[in-house]
């Protein structure tokens, strides 16, 4: 693949556009990788400015810059492309973006391509096409629960094997509130898997499905476009999806990210730290929060005033009875849960919590982690903690400071400390 090597223009204003040509040596799925910053916004005041992409003229979609004055590296898949010369055009859509938003820069582009005799190509040419929710207006996205990353990770079916697409979203208008986030998952944003496929032992596909609302796996029976890719709708407040789109605006957000081997699903958000910046920006605004921590009661907090700790079962997939993690602090331990199995994670992807801590406490206090089933199991359960880090005072994630370390919970022994100073 080859571009031209002229410099990027840094600054797109209203009627402004990047004209970005590169050519493909053979077919394959496109994608671009963009640095862009918009001066002025913050999503801590609901405001992003709104890129649109078109490739040769066609295939818009829009990017919504919730990193706001932070230079974020967006990927969007372009789709299937032939080989030759082709026009990337970024313009700045100053009637989708907020009133306070009067300009992007471009910090850099790279367009790369996955070629069919890739060992990636399955995942890359199945990756949805993911619509904007419009439950509240043309484009919810732009002030609330917008797409931010797409990951990857292998699905094992009695069909066949494949692959299941899942979507980080910046918050969740509904579903769990933030105190169960927080201790049953350990995070501030939505994470749902959004689309599955699966193919049989001689490579033909036997199933394509989508999470619909109520959680349903549903079969897919929609439009595609960009070249073959599956064309979905965020349809509920809490990340589920449909395959009727009616919104014209859409994010194809690139694979770039795959779950990491031995590692929840929050392992990705980790590898992103402006994810977690701009989740805690939106739950800064839209949730009611203690002013001071109080380590006594669940109701949510800052979520600078945490500690996030990430597990993984092992083997994955395997019991999942409800466990805490507890921290202890100049002396006194402080659990995820406050030992209610309500609050406790369970279940597969349940692989990471957060303790909240007592005031004017950090990172540098914490003496010990542990692990704790919250009720009677009736097998012993193997975890392995990951990493336990605190954020910033700009939200991102600080370096992990425990971890890896594993650890059998059971009967003859229900709590095991899985780290100390």
């Amino acid at each position: 693949m080859t571009a031209p090597p002229e410099a990027v223009p840094p600054h797109l204003g209203r009627g402004e556009t990047l004209d970005y040509a590169f050519a493909l040596e053979a077919p394959g799925e496109a994608w671009v990788a963009l640095t862009l910053t918009a001066p002025g916004t913050s999503w801590a005041r609901a405001e992003a400015a709104v890129a649109c992409l078109e490739v040769d003229g066609r295939a818009a979609q829009h990017l919504v810059l919730a990193g706001g004055e932070d230079a974020v590296e967006y990927a969007r898949l372009l789709g299937r492309l032939s080989a030759g010369p082709h026009r990337l055009v970024l313009r700045f859509d100053a009637a989708l973006s907020a009133p306070g938003a009067h300009a992007l820069e471009c910090r850099g582009v790279s367009v790369r391509a996955v070629p069919d005799d890739d060992a990636a190509a399955f995942l890359w040419r199945h990756a949805p096409v993911l619509h904007y929710r419009t439950l509240d207006g043309p484009l919810d996205g732009l002030t609330t629960d917008t797409p931010l990353l797409l990951f990857h990770r292998p699905v094992e079916t009695a069909d066949g094997r494949g692959v299941e697409y899942h979507v980080i979203y910046s918050h969740e208008d509904a579903g769990t509130d933030l105190s169960g986030l927080l201790a049953c998952w350990g995070h501030t944003t939505d994470i749902e898997w959004v689309f599955r496929v699966v193919r049989d032992g001689c490579g033909r596909i036997v199933r394509e499905e989508f999470q619909g609302p109520g959680h349903e796996a549903v079969p897919f029976r929609g439009r595609r476009a960009l070249g073959g890719h599956a064309m979905l709708q965020v349809a509920s407040r809490n990340g589920m999806v449909t395959d009727r789109v009616t919104s014209p605006y859409r994010a194809a957000l690139a694979p770039v990210a795959a779950q990491p081997a031995g590692e929840p699903r929050e392992g990705v958000q980790y590898r992103f730290p402006w994810i977690h910046r701009v989740s805690a920006l939106e739950v800064m605004r839209q949730e009611r929060l203690e002013r001071e921590p109080r380590s006594a009661t669940p109701a949510a907090a800052d979520p600078r005033a945490y500690l996030y700790v990430q597990i993984r079962r092992l083997p994955p997939g395997g019991p999942a009875p409800g466990v805490e993690a507890l921290a202890r602090i100049r002396g006194a331990w402080y659990g995820s849960a406050w030992h209610r199995p309500d609050l406790a994670f369970r279940g597969q992807d349940a692989e990471s919590t957060a303790v909240k801590l007592p005031p004017g406490s950090g990172e540098d206090e914490i003496q010990a982690i542990a692990l704790r089933v919250v009720e009677p199991s009736p097998s012993p359960v193997a975890l392995r903690l990951v990493r336990a880090f605190c954020l910033d005072d700009a939200y991102r994630p600080r370096p992990s400071f425990a971890g890896p370390a594993e650890c059998t919970l059971g009967a003859e022994a229900p709590e095991v400390q899985v780290w100390r100073r």
